[in-house]
């Protein structure tokens, strides 16, 4: 699957770059950023250091941004951003006790700070993430679905988001490798 998102991503990223008019690289490329969500998510599960794995994201995040910025011509944050302050958000709410509330203010604060600052897949990203973190497999392709809903309709997204279902139905229905480590916490 990683190769995937990586083979879908760069096919994505050649159609921006060279073919903008072309919705075919588009539609390829919506595959790419659901298994990177599902790998990020199954990296929180798997890291002995947190701390470490987000300071690697961190990193990541800076040093593909200059990059990324200058070949799309934007100022959004990249999605290495989106996934360094969603997890961040994400351990920062797993440390408060579950029977206190104002701990989901935390990713909520986290979503709309990603949308005032324009971050790539925004509050979408974290949701996802969310999905894939917490609720249990055989719900994975209705939340998502119910997330382009809402980000269609609302974020004003595109339509080719729509071909996103598709990796996240195959993980959802497809046994998950023994070596992830992955189980969704119930």
């Amino acid at each position: 699957m990683q190769w995937i998102a990586i083979l879908t991503m760069l096919i994505d990223h050649f159609g921006i770059v060279w073919f903008p008019d072309s919705p075919v690289f588009r539609i390829v490329g919506r595959m790419a950023f659901p298994i990177y969500t599902f790998y990020v998510s199954v990296g929180m599960v798997r890291t002995a250091n947190k701390k470490k794995y987000l300071a690697r994201l961190g990193i990541l995040a800076l040093l593909s941004q200059i990059p990324f910025s200058l070949l799309f011509e934007t100022r959004t944050i990249n999605v290495i951003g989106t996934f360094f302050v969603s997890v961040a958000a994400v351990y920062a709410m797993e440390r408060i006790p579950k029977h206190l509330p104002f701990r989901y203010l935390l990713p909520a604060a986290a979503a709309l700070g990603m949308e005032w600052i324009p971050f790539d897949y925004g509050a979408y990203g974290l949701a996802l993430l969310l999905v894939y973190r917490y609720a249990p497999r055989h719900l994975w392709l209705i939340l998502h679905s119910v997330l382009n809903v809402f980000y269609t309709v609302f974020l004003l997204g595109s339509s080719l988001q729509w071909f996103s279902l598709i990796p996240t139905a195959v993980l959802a229905h497809a046994a998950v490798p023994s070596w992830t480590g992955y189980s969704a916490p119930r």
